[in-house]
């Protein structure tokens, strides 16, 4: 079973995920922005080549915008100097990318093409391969579930079971029972043993800083344990899943 992780944004938790991933010997690549516009923490330069080490860092835009609503030069320009700004920081070639928001089109994947990129993830999930280097899907993204705390607009506060209640047919589908919908680490261990039963892959993404701010550290560890647990693990960072 193959097993990657990312992570988005390039916040300071990301030495704590970097620490965690080296403690299991799991690969991680870092999609990392100079400029988010949220009022967080960045990683220094030195942080980010001390993670470059040994793992891979990704582009992630220079100022985290939904690329498909920008002039087509101003994408290209958050696209290509993204690229430029990840190799000078890191002094090695940037392969990867990530699209702020999940948001792409057609327009946006040639553009990255354009750019020197040979791969792009999105933020789908539920996901155990992928067919479109520049469309790399997910399995799970680390959050709560199935209730939900108060951290997004985008679900009412109203309704706590909203991610259940958005997934919760593609689950039956994968054949999860109810049982292992009962927590996100229930879950995320069930979704680890159908990908190994399916010879597929895992990918687990997230932003550190929601794992700290929702205290998910102790699930995300046990999770990472459970995986190095299972037989014939293969770690690898995103860009080498595509090779």
């Amino acid at each position: 079973m193959i097993v990657t992780t990312s992570w988005d944004d390039g916040t300071t938790e990301d030495t704590r995920i970097c620490a965690l991933l080296n403690k299991y010997e799991l690969k991680g690549t870092f999609y990392i922005c100079p400029k988010i516009r949220q009022q967080k923490a960045v990683l220094t330069e030195q942080q980010i080549q001390e993670i470059s080490a040994l793992h891979e860092i990704g582009a992630h835009t220079l100022t985290h915008p939904h690329l498909t609503e920008l002039p087509i030069d101003d994408a290209r320009k958050e696209i290509t100097e993204s690229k430029k700004w990840v190799e000078s920081v890191t002094r090695k070639p940037c392969t990867m990318f990530c699209y702020p928001y999940g948001d792409y089109n057609e327009c946006i994947k040639t553009l990255l093409e354009e750019a020197g990129f040979t791969g792009a993830r999105t933020t789908e999930g539920l996901c155990f391969g992928y067919k479109d280097h520049f469309a790399l899907p997910t399995t799970l993204q680390v959050r709560p579930f199935p209730f939900r705390k108060e951290y997004s607009k985008w679900w009412h506060r109203l309704d706590p079971l909203g991610p259940l209640r958005y997934r919760y047919r593609s689950l039956r589908r994968l054949g999860i029972t109810h049982a292992q919908m009962s927590s996100w680490l229930s879950l995320a261990k069930a979704l680890v043993v159908k990908a190994r039963k399916q010879n597929g892959h895992v990918h687990i993404w997230g932003h550190s800083s929601e794992v700290a701010k929702l205290d998910m550290w102790n699930e995300l560890e046990e999770l990472f344990a459970f995986i190095r647990e299972q037989e014939h693990t293969t770690p690898v960072t995103n860009s080498d899943l595509l090779q």
